[in-house]
């Protein structure tokens, strides 16, 4: 079991973005005396098989960390199934990793920020993993740097390999918990009224994730996430290139400058419940809802813009 932290990365065919998302990384100092592992999915069709070819390429002459590792998948996995591979993977072979998508732009302290976490909170089993993403949030007079919340984040985080191992994959598990869990449904949609209708998708093959499959674990063993009071994380996946974030850009938040070098994190049982429902509140209720409709314009708008040229 490797001992040192490494990061890992799952890309699959948009070169330009991951460039801009290695170039942002290399930016931390630390990159250099860490490795770095790729998760590149193959093709899904044809046409994706030059698109593959250069973001291999580039990773193939990919300097300035201590090592490159490089998992090439030789047919499609999908999303999901790339993600689990990666994420298998990494929990067995390390005691520590930090994860970024191609779509993400982390700042120049996300990878200090990540690792001081980890150290602070590995003996903490109560603690499932540490995002560094976070919707704006307001506080005065708060004495720490991280938040304590419910609900895993995707957007750039990092873990520890012996809290992954009883996560549930298999859709037909996922079934079977939903429907015996006292309370499941209720207990899962606490933090958002999007993720019973995610994992439904999920389960029923409509979609092709692994994120939600990570909350239904922290959910369901009462588990907790680390979250910044400032994003060192910005996404640029809003596109007609990515798979699972299209329509309106939710996600944009201020980022930190990454001039901090020490943070002052907060012990896992110290809870603010104001400060949780600024989380929150992008996943309430009328808030999706609004957001539902506005994606079903732009996609009605897009459409109609296609016939008319």
């Amino acid at each position: 079991m490797e001992k040192s932290v490494i990061v890992g990365v799952f890309c699959y065919n948009r070169v330009t973005k991951l460039r801009r998302c290695i170039e942002a990384l290399m930016k931390n100092p630390e990159c250099s005396s860490m490795n770095i592992i790729f998760f590149s999915d193959g093709p899904k069709k044809e046409a994706d098989t030059q698109n593959i070819h250069e973001v291999r390429n580039y990773i193939d002459n990919l300097t300035g960390f201590k090592s490159v590792i490089k998992h090439y998948r030789e047919k499609n996995l999908s999303t999901g199934p790339n993600f689990r591979t990666g994420l298998t993977f990494l929990t067995e072979n390390y005691e520590r990793f930090i994860i970024v998508e191609d779509d993400l732009i982390v700042s120049p302290n996300y990878i200090k920020y990540l690792t001081d976490a980890l150290e602070f909170y590995k003996d903490d089993k109560s603690v499932f993993c540490v995002t560094a993403y976070v919707f704006p949030i307001k506080a005065e007079n708060y004495p720490y740097d991280t938040i304590v919340y419910k609900r895993f984040c995707s957007y750039g985080w990092a873990g520890w390999g012996d809290r992954f191992t009883n996560v549930i994959w298999d859709d037909e598990e996922l079934r079977h918990l939903m429907t015996t869990s006292p309370g499941f449904n209720k207990r899962l949609n606490a933090e958002g009224h999007d993720l019973v209708r995610m994992l439904v998708k999920q389960i029923n093959g409509k979609i092709s994730t692994w994120d939600i499959q990570m909350q239904t674990h922290v959910a369901e063993n009462r588990l907790k996430v680390i979250y910044p009071m400032l994003s060192k994380v910005s996404n640029i996946g809003f596109d007609e290139e990515s798979t699972n974030t299209t329509g309106v850009n939710y996600l944009i938040t201020p980022i930190d400058k990454g001039i901090k070098r020490v943070f002052n994190f907060s012990k896992s049982d110290y809870i603010m419940p104001a400060l949780q429902a600024q989380i929150k509140r992008p996943y309430n209720y009328q808030t999706l809802v609004v957001r539902k409709l506005r994606n079903e314009f732009i996609k009605l708008t897009n459409s109609i813009k296609k016939v008319a040229s």
